[in-house]
């Protein structure tokens, strides 16, 4: 288990670093996807997420659900074309399980047809884009962070 700014990346998923999602394959194009740690932190308290209907075919950068924190919704989108298999039912009354265990606490599960190399990577392909994103957000360890005012938060680029 590898360990970046006091969050933990299990080194047996793949993962977006743009999204800030993690991808746990399950076999045959299957994939449960969830949020990492650092998401959850620069999300702020997560309350709900609703997936969108199952069997929705979705193009990369298209939405597969809401995540409402705080007083903010916003669309989690895919970073890859996909059928969304369905939402996690343990989140249908409230999400904020996922403030306790970012990887127990998966948002959907998509079937994945292929995605493009280079963008779900393992870990060690994945730890510098992560950092980077860190570097924006100005999260330089997840026991101290606070979580910005919407659009507050990210380093001028």
């Amino acid at each position: 288990m590898a360990e970046l700014r006091g969050c933990v990346f299990p080194e047996d998923l793949l993962y977006h670093p743009e999204t800030h999602l993690w991808f746990a394959p399950e076999g045959e194009g299957c994939y449960r996807v969830g949020v990492t740690p650092f998401g959850v932190a620069i999300a702020g308290e997560i309350l709900l997420f609703t997936a969108k209907p199952e069997g929705l075919q979705l193009t990369a950068g298209r939405a597969f659900g809401l995540l409402e924190a705080g007083k903010t919704v916003f669309p989690v989108k895919t970073p890859v074309a996909a059928e969304l298999l369905g939402g996690n039912p343990a989140l249908a009354d409230s999400a904020a399980a996922m403030n306790v265990d970012a990887y127990a606490s998966w948002l959907v599960r998509l079937r994945v047809a292929a995605p493009e190399p280079g963008v779900l990577l393992p870990w060690a392909a994945a730890r510098a884009g992560i950092e980077a994103q860190m570097e924006l957000w100005r999260f330089d360890e997840l026991a101290s962070f606070q979580a910005p005012l919407v659009g507050a938060g990210a380093r001028e680029i």
